[in-house]
């Protein structure tokens, strides 16, 4: 081999020494086409653990207000406590305590945070169904009919009524299906009355929402009196956050 044919000592170095700035190079066409794969899946993990915050929070706040509304205490000489509007007010302020996502959310959207959220309350009493004969310890809604006596008119409703309405009776549904206003679940169905509280938020992803609809989160809570056979609304002083329903 002539002496000109054979490389010289620094040229299989020089391409050795081009390689790193080839691997380099490839690692940052890859970092740039996975990064954006890797931030999508980040953010749409961040908005499922906010989800499901909401969903946990929203049912928190059903069963906290309950609470509150259950405990009324009647007077000595009476079985029949009563609520009024400044009770109902104080239970609907505690959201913000119990859910404060709901400020930041209602002012990201630009808008009030008790319009961010619809809860609604009411007051169910039972009465015995003429004729009727219960052997289902377990289900007792044909023997019982389910009245509305009071309930919320002057909440804020997103998304259109979620207050239980006055006259028609509560229909019986599945102790597992979806809160609805018009129904009760079969197993509260007895001899006695019953706390409502409907809560309804709408959760808005703040990540891709013009490509993810938003989702509706709805749970109730239904508890008897503590304290009384029968709570009652005062509508003394009332501002119109709720109302009587004929006959009560």
């Amino acid at each position: 081999m002539a002496a000109g044919d054979i490389p010289g000592p620094g040229a299989s170095g020089g391409a050795a020494r081009r390689f790193p700035g080839a691997e380099r190079g490839m690692a940052a066409l890859e970092f740039a086409l996975v990064m954006p794969i890797l931030a999508a899946i980040l953010l749409m993990g961040s908005q499922v653990v906010l989800y499901v915050n909401a969903t946990r929070k929203v049912g928190q706040v059903a069963r906290s207000i309950s609470q509150m509304i259950s405990q009324a205490v009647p007077p000595s000489n009476s079985s029949t406590a009563t609520v009024n509007a400044t009770d109902l007010h104080f239970s609907f302020d505690a959201t913000l305590v119990i859910f404060p996502f709901v400020m930041t959310d209602a002012r990201r959207q630009g808008m009030a945070w008790w319009t961010d959220i619809s809860i609604n309350f009411s007051s169910i009493v039972f009465t015995p169904v003429t004729g009727s004969t219960c052997n289902n310890p377990t289900d007792q809604s044909a023997c019982y009919l389910a009245t509305v006596a009071w309930t919320s008119t002057g909440t804020a409703q997103p998304g259109g009524a979620n207050y239980r309405p006055c006259v028609t009776p509560q229909l019986a549904a599945a102790n597992n299906a979806a809160p609805s206003r018009t129904s009760l679940p079969r197993s509260v169905f007895g001899p006695a009355s019953l706390i409502v509280i409907d809560v309804v938020f709408t959760f808005t992803p703040t990540f891709a929402s013009a490509f993810l609809p938003p989702l509706r989160i709805a749970r109730s809570a239904y508890v008897q009196p503590r304290y009384a056979t029968f709570v009652n609304y005062d509508t003394t002083g009332s501002d119109g956050i709720a109302s009587k329903c004929p006959g009560f």
